[in-house]
Formats: structure tokens, C-alpha cells, sequence
């Protein structure tokens, strides 16, 4: 599935009225008495707010529904956008209303309603603790393990705080099957948690799998190929990728998303990772035979068979992707002409470069390497990638080819500006952005 206007105004659309939810609800019935316009403005916020942030759980939740359409980098930019703009609102509803009038500072007051005042004031830390470990969460030093944990738990917490603190306040919210359907709210939302921490690691543990070789291969990247253990596997469209748990047990707080690197045609999986973090640092020392569990697959960074041909930039280990598609489209024997810039600091860091370079003398493949240090007497391109070498590659029927992008963030940035710049349609533009560490 590929980008629509279409689509984006459905799935847009259908953003907002959910968001509106909690507010249309309030405003079903009989309609207290008004209690000033930036009183009202402010509880209006809160409850489009709260509707933002119960959305959150939705665009984060790996449903197969959204990521194929728009492709993960779109939906998790789109998450972390959401969830500034959400976080935002709720601060804003206290804020607003006690500008409007001091005495709902009483809501913070321990010595007025000491339960309240605790709920209230940890759910304005835990918005503030949530934007800065999303936004700085290197430089403030916190394992993606624990971040994934801290980030669901203080979402969770203030979605909790906030929707119970409605009912309490019961304003807009006093009849009965108000309470009922926004408690009614409240569950579905846990659950998509539970779904998500324990319904879905129990259905892995279903299907385990056990690691067949770990590979190292060229600039500190490795390998891991997995293979099924008593069961078939699952299928995958080349590009996609799985989040996957090594260790005897899938309920583990160590789980991260990576693409799969192998053919869509072969029974194992392989993931290709460079070394940049607490987990892939392990990965040197990890058995064959190693318990590990897959849940997938994801993403919409796959090829497009009504393209008439691929066209890549890639920089680095993202590669991974690349070469799922590339081996992929050389088993079925997909004829369509394939152009890959692939960017690298040195010669000797080319992940794949032995294999790409066989692959191009045995399909319709075109690699161009682009080093940034190139060796003496290199002939190839040097330097950074920009838009005057891309236009130097693209094929003359360029509206027809589909464009795919993995990387550093820099290279994609100068990639997506550059392909746009030269007459490239965002609907023809795929990237992928996720950052695993």
C-alpha cells in the first residue's frame, strides 16, 4: 500500500473525530450552567487533550492496519508530533483555568484534598518527564529498554490520573452513562496495554525460534539469522521488519524493532545490525541455538510492484532493508532495473559489498558507492551525497520508479529534499527512520 491524499485525509480525519470524542461526550445532555469563557476553554482542551493522548496507544500499538499504508518512520514521527501537541493541551487545561480564576489552584493544594493534589501534581511531572526522556532521551543517558518502560508507564499514568479525575469532577460527566462509557474508555486503553506487554509475548512464546548463525560482517555489523522452532514461520513482504526478544523468555523488556535483511523467499530470517547500543553490543557473543522470539512482521519500506523500477539511497547499516528487497526481487527473478547509492564512510565499512557486487552481474542492478573517504586513485563518487549526484543517477523515466530511503538522518534529509527538488513526487518517496539502539 502506497501514499494517497486519500488516505492521508482519511486517516487524518479520522484522527481528529476520535480526538473529539471525550469533548462531544461532555457536551451530550443537558449542559451545566457556563462558568466563564476561558473556564470552559480550558476544560475543553483538557478533554481534547485526553482524547490525543488516548490515541497515542493506538499509533504506537503495531497495528498491521496503519504501518503499511504510510510506513513506520511516518506513523512514529506522526506519534511523536501527537504526543507534543497532547501533552501540550493537557498542560494547558490547569493552566488556562487558573489564569481564569486562582482558586482552582485549590486543585494542588495537599491541604485542601491531600489524594488530589498528589495525582494532580505527579501527572504535570510525568507530562514534563515524558517530553524530555522522548525528545533527549541520549543525552539524559536512558537505555531503550527502559525508556520504552518509563514512556508506556507515565503514559498510562496520566491517561489513568486524567480520566479518573474527570469522573471525580463529574462537571460535564455526572450522568450515569457518561461515567459508564468513559470508564468504558479507560478499560480499552489498559488493555491495549496489557495487549501489548502480555497478550502478545504469550502469543510469541507460542512460536519460538532458535538462532541458526551469527555473522560478522564489514563496520562492527553482524548478523543474526534465526530459524523456526516446531513451527512454519510467517511470511513477510522484503523491507518489512520484526521485533524480536533473544533469551528463554519473550516477556523481557528487551525488545527491538530491526528489518529484516534475508529473502522473502527463504524459511529463516536474518537481521543485520551495526553495533551502536547495550544490545546489538551483545550480539558478538550470542550462541547458535539461542531461544528468540520474532513478533511481525511490520512497516511499509517494501517494494511496489506497479513501479517499473527501484530506486535506493542508503547510507550505512541501512542497508538491511535494501538487501532484503534486493535478494528477494533476485530470487523470484524480478527483471526491473534496480539503482542503489549507497553512502559509507570508507571503502572497508561497505557492508555487502562482495555480494552486491555479484548480485549486479546477475540481475539488473546498478551500485553506486559513495564514500566519504575514498582510497587512493577511487574512481567512484566521494564526499557526501546531494542533490547533483542524485540527479546524475536518475533514470529518464524517473516519474515511474519508486524511491526508497534508509539511513543516517543527514542523508535522508538531503535524499527526501533533493529527490522532491528534482521534480521527485512525495507519493513516490518511501522512508525509514527508526532508530534502534
Amino acid at each position: 500500500m502506497r501514499f494517497t491524499y486519500k488516505k492521508v485525509f482519511f486517516w487524518l480525519g479520522l484522527f481528529l473525530i476520535l480526538s473529539f470524542i471525550p469533548f462531544g461526550l461532555a457536551l451530550l445532555g443537558p449542559i451545566p450552567a457556563p462558568r466563564g469563557y476561558w473556564v470552559e476553554f480550558g476544560v475543553g482542551l483538557g478533554f481534547v487533550g485526553m482524547g490525543v493522548m488516548a490515541l497515542q496507544f493506538v499509533s504506537s500499538g503495531r497495528f498491521h492496519q496503519i504501518a503499511p499504508t504510510f510506513g513506520s518512520d511516518f506513523v512514529l514521527q506522526f506519534h511523536r508530533q501527537a504526543g507534543i501537541i497532547g501533552v501540550l493541551l493537557v498542560l494547558a487545561h490547569p493552566a488556562v483555568m487558573i489564569l481564569a480564576n486562582p482558586t482552582y489552584l485549590e486543585y494542588f493544594d495537599p491541604r485542601v484534598n491531600f489524594p488530589r493534589a498528589l495525582a494532580l501534581s505527579f501527572v504535570t511531572v510525568a507530562l514534563i518527564a515524558i517530553i524530555i526522556t522522548s525528545i533527549w532521551r541520549e543525552p539524559v543517558g536512558l537505555q531503550y529498554e527502559w525508556w520504552r518502560l518509563l514512556h508506556g508507564l507515565l503514559a498510562l499514568g496520566i491517561i489513568f490520573v486524567g480520566m479518573v479525575h474527570a469522573l471525580q469532577v463529574s462537571h460535564y460527566l455526572n450522568d450515569l452513562w457518561k461515567q459508564g462509557i468513559w470508564a468504558g474508555g479507560l478499560l480499552g486503553i489498559m488493555y491495549l496495554v496489557i495487549h501489548t506487554r502480555l497478550v502478545r509475548p504469550w502469543r510469541m512464546s507460542r512460536r519460538p525460534y532458535k538462532v541458526l548463525e551469527m555473522n560478522e560482517e564489514r563496520s562492527n555489523t553482524w548478523s543474526m539469522t534465526l530459524v523456526p522452532d516446531g513451527h512454519d514461520g510467517f511470511d513477510f513482504d522484503a523491507g518489512q521488519f520484526g521485533w524480536i526478544t533473544v533469551g528463554d523468555s519473550p516477556f523481557s523488556l528487551q525488545q527491538h524493532p530491526f528489518s529484516f535483511s534475508s529473502s522473502a523467499y527463504r524459511e529463516h530470517l536474518t537481521f543485520t545490525a551495526q553495533v551502536v547500543g547495550d544490545f546489538t553490543a551483545t550480539w558478538q557473543d550470542i550462541e547458535p541455538g539461542t531461544p528468540a522470539f520474532v513478533e511481525g512482521p511490520y512497516g511499509g519500506f517494501t517494494r511496489n510492484p506497479d513501479a517499473k523500477g527501484l530506486f535506493f539511497v542508503i547510507g550505512g547499516s541501512g542497508i538491511g532493508p535494501a538487501m532484503s528487497i534486493i535478494r528477494t526481487m533476485y530470487d523470484d527473478k524480478d527483471e526491473r532495473p534496480v539503482i542503489l547509492l549507497y553512502g559509507n564512510p570508507s571503502w572497508e565499512e561497505v557492508v555487502f559489498r562482495d555480494e552486491l557486487e555479484e548480485l549486479s552481474q546477475k540481475m539488473n542492478l546498478q551500485v553506486v558507492h559513495i564514500l566519504e573517504e575514498p582510497p587512493a586513485h577511487w574512481e567512484g563518487e566521494s564526499g557526501l551525497l546531494d542533490k547533483e549526484m542524485l540527479a546524475r543517477y536518475l533514470p529518464p523515466n524517473k516519474e515511474e520508479f519508486e524511491y526508497l530511503s534508509c539511513g543516517p538522518i543527514p542523508l535522508m534529509d538531503v535524499a527526501e529534499s533533493g529527490l522532491r527538488e528534482l521534480g521527485i513526487s512525495w507519493q513516490q518517496i518511501i522512508s525509514e527512520r527508526f532508530k534502534i539502539v
